[in-house]
């Protein structure tokens, strides 16, 4: 389920790549059945060959053998932060998404951290379990990498995983040691920077307590990539991450020269990598190798990635009487009716001692606002119920467009979380109600079976996207 339809989709990136559309390679309805049935295939081999090993998580939207590392269960989970410690570096990989020519200041989620304290700070009051240092190369600002992490384990004192990522190019076994001694718990490599030479993450095995590879899944490259996996794990590499590989405006020449086929979606990607993971794992079961692999597809990325930021600021922002969705929207639930209805209920509410921060009456008495958590409470016999939906931004100064709020980290350091109406007017009458209550908010509740039933598709097409993650692999179109 998506937010947008996929002529939508396929207008607006016809409209993103319109200087280079027509050269490049795209998915047609004949070669996406084709891929779907290999994909399917790919799938069907791993599970039904391999009775332990593979699993999926995060709503099927991420395939692993074994398990995957905490810094990923982090990241899908949302509580990670990626600091882009520069924007500079020594490799010149054909699949790199942006320029990488500038030193520029840390950054994460738009906001700049150039004092590592405020960036402690920034960790500290929105409760983030998870740090990465990514760049750029992290290696040639070594000094500036050691200043942060030294920051951040003596200013926050929750548990904070951190890990790094790297080409490798610059890895020596003094500065390995130095990220240990403050406090690193994970290096990931991208070997495929350095034609798959193994000699910098010989260095780090048995150094930083936590070894990865890290790499996109090129498709040219797959008999290599086979050989490699069973000597990553002789040498006692802990996980390899495959990515799906992304196409932007800085790739996709360098994509389109490879005769790779461009897959429509909200971001735009390439089969063949999807591909190339699957049999990658694929060969890494039959051969009965117990290195953990994880595919990290873009659906997962765009949903997880994203949501979990988003549920931090929804989380800052939000009215008590208002949640927060799994996909990290406000939802605004209101009851409308007439004003001796609303009261009776409002009056309920009362006699039964809730908490009054959980609903709000409107000043004209005909609306009462309430949280999920009360919705066992509310009789919803004579009323209609309107629900709405937000979106959150962080920013680092108000930009006067949206509601906000000012967080303060420090006495020289503050951020903006700004709130958008998504969707404001949703309404659900008799049925519906119950529906919507079973579908989003009460799943394992039993209802009647009429209430079981699915919502009309025009309210379930609105309210979906804000409230669950789309399961799978992204379709094929």
């Amino acid at each position: 389920m998506t937010k947008f339809s996929i002529s939508e989709i396929i207008r607006q990136n016809q409209e993103d790549y319109s200087d280079s559309h027509e050269s490049m390679t795209w998915l047609t309805p004949e070669t996406a059945e084709a891929a779907s049935c290999l994909r399917k295939e790919l799938i069907n081999r791993i599970f039904t060959d391999h009775a332990h090993g593979p699993g999926w998580q995060f709503a099927e939207t991420k395939l692993f053998t074994h398990e995957i590392s905490p810094g990923c269960a982090l990241c899908g989970k949302g509580d990670w932060s990626c600091l882009f410690i520069n924007g500079i570096c020594n490799a010149k990989c054909f699949y790199c998404p942006s320029t990488q020519k500038e030193k520029s200041q840390p950054m994460t989620s738009t906001l700049e951290f150039a004092n590592p304290r405020d960036y402690a700070d920034y960790v500290r009051r929105f409760q983030i379990k998870g740090v990465s240092f990514s760049g750029g190369e992290p290696f040639l600002t070594f000094e500036r990498v050691v200043l942060f992490l030294k920051t951040l384990r003596s200013q926050v004192s929750h548990p904070l995983y951190i890990w790094m990522y790297t080409n490798g190019l610059l890895v020596t076994e003094d500065k390995l040691k130095l990220l240990r001694d403050h406090g690193l718990d994970e290096i990931r490599f991208d070997i495929s920077a350095d034609n798959y030479c193994l000699d910098a993450l010989k260095k780090a095995v048995g150094i930083i307590p936590r070894v990865t590879v890290e790499i996109p899944a090129i498709p040219e490259d797959l008999e290599l990539t086979q050989q490699v996996i069973r000597e990553l794990y002789g040498l006692g590499v802990n996980h390899l991450n495959l990515h799906q590989i992304r196409c932007t405006k800085f790739n996709r020449a360098n994509l389109a020269q490879r005769g790779y086929t461009f897959l429509h979606g909200t971001g735009v990607t390439i089969l063949e990598t999807e591909l190339a993971a699957l049999k990658l794992i694929l060969y890494s079961l039959d051969q009965k190798i117990a290195l953990p692999i994880n595919y990290c597809s873009f659906t997962f990325r765009n949903q997880f990635q994203k949501a979990g930021a988003s549920a931090r600021n929804a989380g800052q922002i939000k009215a008590s009487h208002e949640d927060v969705t799994p996909t990290g929207h406000i939802r605004t639930l209101g009851v409308t009716g007439q004003k001796d209805i609303i009261g009776s209920i409002h009056g309920d509410l009362i006699s039964r001692k809730t908490d009054p921060s959980l609903w709000h009456l409107s000043k004209t008495c005909d609306q009462l606002f309430f949280a999920a958590d009360l919705w066992p409470l509310i009789d919803f016999s004579h009323v209609r119920l309107k629900v709405g939906y937000s979106s959150t931004s962080l920013r680092p100064s108000v930009s006067f467009r949206n509601p906000f709020k000012e967080v303060v980290l420090n006495k020289n350091k503050k951020v903006v979380i700004e709130r958008k109406n998504e969707v404001s007017d949703l309404w659900f009458e008799g049925d519906q109600i119950l529906k919507f209550g079973h579908r989003f908010l009460l799943a394992d509740t039993d209802f009647p079976p009429d209430i079981q039933g699915p919502l009309p598709r025009e309210l379930e097409n609105r309210a979906a996207p804000f409230e669950v993650f789309r399961s799978g692999l992204a379709d094929y179109f």
